[in-house]
């Protein structure tokens, strides 16, 4: 899987995927409590569309972050990624997830799942730094 690793504005990424929110504020609580944010959040890099992450993606506007780690790739090209449905009455391709994240819709939690490798050489982000936006 190739990529690069990013800060990016929360308010640019779009979702495909509906969350638990009391996942999400037990997930901001994690997050704080570390001091550092990993895994970054896995995205798309022409769409923006959040591949994987959607929680810690929420918990970031709780904690009041102006940049979020993520890693973006070529999610329509690289087969190193792959989409699987967690739902057996919903199929899911890589397509349909771009096209329901770019509709503005939202598959219901817990849908589809990404199976990934991230490079070894990432490391979390110090919370300060996503405070501001400084990339």
């Amino acid at each position: 899987m190739q990529g690069t690793f990013q800060l990016v504005e929360p308010g640019a990424l779009r979702p495909h995927e509906d969350v638990d929110m009391e996942r999400v504020a037990a997930l901001a609580e994690e997050i704080r409590t570390a001091g550092g944010f990993y895994p970054p959040v896995l995205i798309d890099e022409t769409t923006r569309v959040i591949l994987d992450g959607h929680h810690r993606w929420h918990a970031s506007s709780l904690l009041g972050f102006a940049l979020i780690p993520c890693y973006a790739v070529d999610y329509l090209r690289d087969d190193a990624i792959r989409v699987i449905s967690r739902r057996t009455e919903i199929a899911v391709t890589k397509h349909d997830v771009v096209a329901m994240a770019l509709s503005g819709r939202v598959y219901p939690y817990k849908t589809t799942r990404h199976v990934y490798d991230l490079p070894e050489a990432i490391e979390p982000v110090p919370l300060d730094r996503l405070l501001h936006a400084t990339r």
